[in-house]
């Protein structure tokens, strides 16, 4: 897209926008979603023929799922009417949408596609999308925390996975991670103790940990005592440690294996129904206890789902009631959600708390939901 002549990076989505123009006519736009999921936001185009932002609520963070997209047509169209769109699909989910002001045109979702892949690798070079992404100013840490956070919506082996953590722009004591390695899918949700600059920073060193111990063949033991070792030495004689839950999935066997360390139990939603809160493995917050323990072990069969969560999503209270949602009420929400996805599922609590706290979040909200295929 950039013909005989180099483009400088932080005009690459305009020349996206302008390369489509060319190639299928009419008024282009591209459109990215926010941080928090709720609205889209103008990359590249005409704010006096398109809006500079369509509220909606179907982002799991920055990403669409797929299942989302006739939600995402219907925002589109109800903002632009009349309008063609494509979605900047990027493996399992997309990163906005390009939308053509006078109607549809053969061959812009696949423009679409290749113009997702130049936007996100023009990310690694320039802030112009990150920038169009954000409508206030993060915490340094909460920036921090979203440039640690892996794709929210994955296709893994053997299933297939959604994640969020809220806010996008302040507090930044959580993170999620996910890995799709030969020894299984790694999945993690923690929580460090503190606010803004201190937490974001005990994160950063417990992410670390795990990434350079997985990334070095490690296992789930040497990964979580590792994380426990490298948060320790953060301490310089103030209390720091940081809640997780770290866990692998073999997706041949269905064998699970976890490692709770002073954080919310992990739940299961059986393909027939049940929730089943998985006990052991359980230990002190990383940083507190010099051996994390063992791990615990179950299975996860067909059509199963599995949800890792912080305690920000059951302990936020209620705006009107002052009460914490509290856990049976995330109990009901999940086994409601059995024929939804699990990005739906990631969507619907990310809802659930910003409307019962009114917007006004006491701490972070982090969950992370893998399915197993049927």
């Amino acid at each position: 897209m950039t013909g005989g002549h180099r483009t400088a990076a932080h005009c690459i989505p305009e020349r996206v926008r302008a390369d489509l123009a060319a190639a299928h006519g009419g008024t282009m736009a591209l459109y990215v979603m926010d941080l928090d999921g709720g609205c889209l936001r103008l990359l590249a185009g005409d704010e006096a023929r398109v809006p500079g932002e369509i509220p909606t609520r179907i982002g799991v963070g920055p990403e669409i799922p797929p299942e989302s997209y006739d939600a995402l047509a219907a925002a589109l169209r109800g903002a632009v009417p009349g309008c063609g769109w494509a979605p900047l699909a990027l493996a399992d989910r997309a990163l906005g949408a390009v939308v053509r002001v006078e109607g549809g045109a053969p061959g812009l979702d696949v423009a679409a596609a290749d113009a997702a892949l130049a936007l996100e690798i023009a990310g690694g070079y320039t802030d112009v999308a990150h920038a169009a992404r954000r409508h206030t100013h993060p915490q340094a840490a909460a920036e921090m925390q979203q440039n640690l956070l892996p794709p929210r919506i994955a296709r893994v082996n053997g299933g297939r996975l959604a994640a969020g953590v809220l806010p996008g722009y302040e507090v930044a004591g959580d993170f999620i991670d996910h890995a799709d390695n030969p020894d299984g899918v790694w999945l993690a949700v923690a929580d460090a103790v503190g606010k803004e600059t201190l937490a974001g920073a005990l994160a950063a060193v417990a992410i670390g940990a795990l990434r350079a111990s997985r990334r070095s063949g490690e296992g789930l033991e040497e990964a979580v005592r590792a994380m426990s070792d490298a948060v320790a030495s953060c301490g310089q004689g103030r209390p720091a440690f940081v809640t997780a839950v770290v866990a692998l999935w073999e997706p041949a066997t269905g064998r699970l294996r976890w490692m709770t360390a002073g954080h919310p139990r992990p739940l299961v939603l059986r393909a027939g129904g049940e929730v089943e809160t998985l006990e052991g493995g359980v230990s002190r917050p990383l940083g507190l206890e010099d051996d994390p323990g063992r791990p615990a072990e179950d299975r996860l069969g067909p059509g199963d789902r599995l949800l890792l969560y912080s305690d920000g999503l059951v302990e936020q209270p209620d705006g009107r009631t002052g009460e914490p949602l509290g856990l049976d009420a995330l109990h009901e929400a999940l086994r409601a959600s059995a024929r939804a996805t699990c990005a739906q599922l990631v969507r619907t609590l990310q809802d659930t708390v910003l409307d019962a706290s009114r917007e006004r979040l006491r701490d972070d909200v982090s969950l992370l939901a893998l399915d197993v295929d049927r």
